[in-house]
Formats: C-alpha cells, structure tokens, sequence
C-alpha cells in the first residue's frame, strides 16, 4: 500500500518524462520510464516494510512471575494507610501515615499542602531480601507527603510534590530531611509540581517535574522546575539543572527518570518523547523511543524496561544499539496468583530493581531475571 506522496512521485516521474519524451526516441523512452516507476515503487514499498518492522519489531510476549518479599499488612493498625514506598539501590524505603489521609480538598479539586492538624507518619527501612532493618516515627507534622527516600547518610527524605509561593519570605520548604530519631535537620524549596525523586550514588537529590511544576501555579511564576529535571546536593542547593542540546527540545514534562548502577541519569519526557542520559560528565546523548506516555524507566547495561505508553499496562524491553533503540519484547508481570502487575502497581525504582506494590504487597525483582 502507498501513500499519496509515493503515487506523486510516480506521477511527477512520468510528467517529466512525457515532456522529454518529445526530444527523444519514444521506445527508448518508455522503456526508461517503465524501469524508473518501478525502482521508485520497490523502493517504496522498501520503506513502507522497514517503517512496518520498527513499528512493530517485538519478538512475542514474556510473562514472569514475582514473589511477595514483603506484607505491609502486618506492619498496618486499623487507620494507618500507605503513602510512599520506593526502592532504591541497597534497600526498600516505607512511608505510613496513622490517621486519615487529607491530601485534596473536600471537592477533589486541589491539593492539600498541609493539614491543619499534625499527624504521625512511620519511615520503615527493609533490605531488599525483605527483612526490616530499622522504622523510625516522625512525630507532628503538618505536611503531606508524596515522596519517600533514603540518603547515604542514613537520613529520612520526605518529599511533599507541592509547594506554594505566596511572596519571597512565605515558600513551601517540601523538602523535608529527618534522622533516624525523627528529628527535622534541614528543609528546602524543592519546587511545586515534583513527578518523580530519585538518590544517586554521591547522596545527590535529582527531582523531576510534571508540567503545572514546569510551567507555574500554586503562585510560583517563575518555577523552580522550569527545566524539568534538577540535581540538588543534601543541603538542598541546586548544582545542575537540565538544558536541551541539539536534536533535543525543552521538557513539558518528565514522564520518567532513573539512575543506573554506574551513576548515570536517564529520562524520558514530553512532547517528543527521547530517551536521554546524562553520564557522569554531564555529556547528554539521546534515542527516539517511538513511544508516548510511558511511565517508567528502569536500566541494565543497554537493555532499557518501560512501561507500555498511555494505552498499555505492560512493559516493553529495548535494546540500545549504538543510535538505534530497539524493541526486544513485551513483558507482562504476574504475582504467584496469576494477578497482572501492571503499570498502577509500580513503584520507584533504582536503576534495574523493578518493585510493585499490589494489595499492601510489596514485589521486587530485577530486569537481570529477564531471559
């Protein structure tokens, strides 16, 4: 089947030769002519099967089951609720609030930076076999939470996603860092509209931003994430911020970030949708996914795990290829149960961990058991 632009080019083909037809021999001219229209539709077609095979270049479909290794059930009293959980390269990072959550307004509309009353959450530390290495309570706080992590220093970071500017001496400080004892140390201006938050190696803070974070509400008119993608140290001062090169554009808003065991930074964002990485020199290269709206990014070596775009609940493996991102093949996750866990199951996660949290269940496992 050819596009129209394929027909026009024959078309064009044929004009022009039927005007020089008129200052040549005519059988030698059709006889050209004739060759000619069908190079230009094998080549063509060529094109058309080499857009089909990118397109659709996934060999089958693998399911693989994961195993529970831990059940936040038994951790749970009768009003508490989980509010974060995360993985990150050495452990599992909990966030448990004791009281009923009030995170958006009574019409749903809006979100809700702080309670007016305090309430108690718990940070629960697991190792990433499953055993509880330590839980701390942080007492009277006002501030909802939407982001859990663990720093090298063995200190709490409690991210809120939303922070209000109302003038320069009244900011949301929503990053929010405690010690084992429950303790505030220091808090930070993180910028309203946090996506994702991710801890590198060096106990760096890298936050990304969806868009209201990028483009400003809340009172912020010139946003703290207006490029999308931050690296702060553990004081909370900024030390690099993301700047497109060439090919690339500004972000809308990042969809997915991770790091990978060798302390790069990957992201994924809107409205074009690359794949980038920036190594540890700050150098950036980037690939075409040929995939919108996926929301997640996990990393092995150069095979990349991302979740199936806006429409699917699976995930796609990719090959990188030297430019080329190639897809290998679907994945679908399953508990013992024959439960799908999908994309509304996944949690962070460092580099190639792949946790999931399904019915206070906590799964982990890891794009190497990808065969």
């Amino acid at each position: 089947m050819f596009y129209i632009s394929h027909i026009g080019r024959i078309y064009n083909i044929c004009y022009i030769f039927n005007c020089c037809s008129q200052f040549e021999k005519p059988k030698s001219m059709r006889f050209i002519k004739s060759i000619l229209i069908i190079i230009i539709m094998v080549s063509c077609q060529n094109k058309e099967n080499k857009k089909a095979e990118n397109s659709n270049m996934i060999f089958g479909t693998k399911s693989l089951i994961v195993k529970p290794i831990i059940n936040l059930s038994e951790k749970l009293d009768s009003e508490d609720e989980i509010i974060s959980v995360s993985v990150d390269k050495n452990g599992i990072n909990t966030l448990i609030i004791h009281s009923a959550p009030q995170y958006r307004t009574e019409n749903g509309m809006f979100a809700v930076i702080k309670s007016d009353k305090p309430k108690n959450y718990t940070f629960i530390r697991f190792d990433l076999k499953g055993n509880e290495t330590f839980r701390t309570l942080i007492k009277d706080e006002y501030y909802n939470f939407h982001n859990v992590n663990f720093l090298p220093t063995k200190e709490i970071l409690l991210i809120c996603g939303r922070s209000r500017y109302i003038n320069e001496d009244e900011i949301d400080k929503n990053a929010r860092i405690y010690n084992l004892k429950g303790d505030l140390l220091r808090d930070f201006v993180a910028g309203d509209g946090i996506q994702d938050v991710q801890i590198d190696d060096d106990g760096n803070i890298w936050t990304s931003y969806f868009d209201e974070g990028i483009f400003g509400n809340y009172g912020w008119n010139e946003p703290i994430g207006t490029p999308g993608l931050i690296c702060w140290n553990q004081d909370g001062q900024k030390i690099w911020e993301f700047e497109p090169t060439d090919g690339l554009d500004h972000m809308a808003d990042c969809y997915a970030m991770n790091i990978d065991s060798d302390n790069n930074t990957w992201f994924y964002y809107y409205t074009e949708f690359p794949l980038v990485k920036l190594d540890n020199s700050k150098q950036i290269k980037f690939w075409n996914t040929d995939i919108g709206g996926s929301s997640s990014l996990n990393i092995s070596d150069n095979k990349v795990l991302m979740t199936d775009g806006y429409d699917g609940n699976n995930f796609i493996l990719f090959e990188i290829k030297g430019n080329k991102l190639k897809k290998t093949k679907k994945i679908k996750f399953k508990s013992e149960e024959n439960k799908e866990l999908n994309k509304r199951n996944y949690i962070t996660s460092f580099g190639s961990n792949i946790g999931f949290l399904s019915e206070n269940k906590i799964y982990l496992t890891n794009m190497n058991e990808i065969k």
